[in-house]
């Protein structure tokens, strides 16, 4: 679990799905760094409905410095990204860039709960990666296995997603085999926490365990590896595998 990077956390305080407050930011940091943890990539959700870009990332940033200085040497290093909400709203932001994790070329979206995976949804996917110019990332992509199959699935990914997965669904018996199928078989790239409570564990140790003893060895560390080659620049293609 050395070096590990998780590319979907919630741990900006006052932000969307964040916690409210710095020390509460601070107590899931020191939790994500006992599950191995060295960047966590902080990704407030952005809904275009409630909310302009603008304010957005304003207030994303006011958490990020407020943060930054009060982050212990022992906790993971902290990079801003964003959880963009996929819906019709966000083609009228100017600038989707930034919304991009840290420097990368990548975004992190999220499919409304409940969502089809219709052809208007993959227009509207299409359009955002061109309007943005970043490679779209779904984040919990098990979320969307009670009304998805396979054929969905693989669609995001002929429209130029990648997909990442929660440790929760690696954990669940009702979607483990599922999630397993899609890493081994490079249809999912990234296994991330999406941390958000303090009352819940992270479950990052728990998750890469299962993957270890479920995949063959070279399959577990590349998906053990691609969140912290996404960070370090790489394309998409050395991502997706083969």
């Amino acid at each position: 679990m050395n070096k590990y990077v998780d590319i979907h956390t919630h741990i900006l305080p006052r932000t969307p799905l964040g916690p409210s407050d710095v020390e509460t930011a601070l107590e899931m940091l020191q939790a994500l760094g006992t599950h191995g943890i060295k960047t966590a990539v902080a990704t407030p959700l952005f809904d275009a409905a409630c909310k302009s870009l603008d304010d957005f990332l304003q207030s994303r940033d006011d958490a990020f410095r407020a943060l930054l200085p009060l982050i212990p040497p022992t906790a993971p290093n902290v990079v801003c990204g964003a959880c963009v909400l996929l819906c019709p709203e966000v083609l009228k932001c100017r600038q989707l860039d930034r919304l991009r994790i840290s420097e990368t070329d990548f975004a992190l979206v999220k499919i409304p709960d409940n969502a089809e995976i219709s052809e208007e949804l993959l227009s509207l996917l299409e359009h955002f990666r061109t309007a943005s110019q970043l490679t779209p990332i779904i984040c919990e992509a098990d979320t969307l296995f009670a009304h998805t199959n396979i054929e969905d699935l693989l669609a995001l990914q002929e429209n130029g997603a990648l997909l990442q997965i929660s440790c929760g669904g690696i954990l669940s018996q009702e979607t483990r085999k599922l999630c397993l199928y899609l890493l081994g078989n490079h249809i999912a790239q990234f296994v991330s926490s999406g941390f958000r409570e303090t009352a819940e564990s992270p479950q990052l140790i728990e998750a890469i365990r299962v993957l270890k003893r479920s995949l063959p060895l070279e399959k577990y560390k590349r998906i053990k590896n691609n969140a912290g080659m996404l960070l370090s620049g790489a394309e998409r293609s050395t991502l997706i595998g083969g």
